[in-house]
């Protein structure tokens, strides 16, 4: 079994869900990469497990559908949309249309210093997953995108060039950031505590944790969440404790008892008796079985 902790470079990520890539693009490890999703990802391998990786995606789709999982949640894309993937989180490619166009970016967070430190700027990226942008923006970013794809492209090594185009992309999708708003409080509040749930998880699996973090009641975060979700926030929880502990008994070598610690479980058997209730088989006949990873869905 594969080491769970394993966060895969650019190059293992080519070579183990892209191997029919030529030479020049498997064995590009620069910082900043840019490809057509039409030539780049169509002969992706499948079923792609969820991996994690050294460098940070941004998916925009022009033309057709893609579909990738970002942190147990599923967000299908067309046309104008953007995906964000931050380095380290658990991801994966889903689905892509026949049809499908646009651009995916690789980025390592040094490229990003590098402007910084070339423009005495003290800007950091602001995240969200997810970007569904305007006519103008989406315009925009695809020509931002062929003009980083043609400057990479060039046997000219030209950073002073190239990084302050990549910058702009960046930029734009922060302007998105900074200006989200949410149709209704309750939607505000689910955003902020699915985020909340996948960064801490591991170590707080009580309602009562994220209901003091966003500052309001148990009762109140319960109905937002029902509402919005159609679970509860205990639910949820529990989706996202057991999406990760599928992760590790199918991409790790820990035993069962670590694995239980790993995910702050009190003991290996509370573990075993809260896996098997909420998947109807143990842990250890899943390890033995053909696995299946169902994504949470986005609500």
């Amino acid at each position: 079994m594969k080491d769970v902790a394993t966060i895969l470079s650019s190059y293992d990520y080519k070579k183990r869900y892209l191997p029919y890539l030529d030479f020049a693009i498997l064995s590009n490890t620069n910082s900043l990469q840019v490809y057509k999703i039409e030539e780049y990802l169509t002969g992706i391998v499948k079923p792609v497990s969820p991996y994690r990786t050294a460098f940070s995606l941004i998916i925009f789709v022009t033309h057709g559908e893609f579909e990738q999982l970002i942190n147990f949640q599923n967000y299908r894309i067309s046309a104008g949309e953007c995906l964000h993937v931050k380095q380290g989180v658990w991801t994966a490619t889903q689905n892509l249309s026949e049809d499908i166009k646009g651009f995916i970016v690789l980025y390592e967070s040094d490229i990003f210093t590098q402007y910084l430190l070339m423009h005495d700027k003290k800007e950091e990226v602001k995240y969200m997953p997810y970007y569904a942008l305007d006519y103008y923006d989406s315009q925009a970013l695809t020509a931002s995108m062929l003009l980083l794809y043609g400057e990479l492209g060039l046997t000219a090594n030209r950073p002073s060039i190239y990084v302050p185009i990549f910058y702009s992309i960046l930029s734009r999708l922060n302007y998105y950031t900074d200006h989200y708003t949410f149709n209704s409080r309750d939607l505000e509040i689910a955003f902020k505590f699915k985020e909340l749930v996948i960064e801490s998880h591991i170590r707080e699996k009580s309602v009562g944790y994220y209901a003091h973090q966003l500052c309001i009641s148990e009762n109140y975060l319960n109905r937002c969440i029902k509402k919005v979700i159609g679970r509860s926030a205990k639910q949820f929880i529990n989706e996202v404790t057991l999406e990760y502990a599928k992760l590790l008994l199918h991409n790790s070598n820990l035993d069962i008892a670590e694995i239980a610690y790993e995910l702050h479980f009190p003991s290996p058997s509370y573990f075993s008796k809260f896996f098997k209730k909420e998947m109807g088989v143990s842990p250890h006949e899943f390890r033995r079985g053909v696995w299946s990873f169902t994504s949470i869905n986005n609500g």
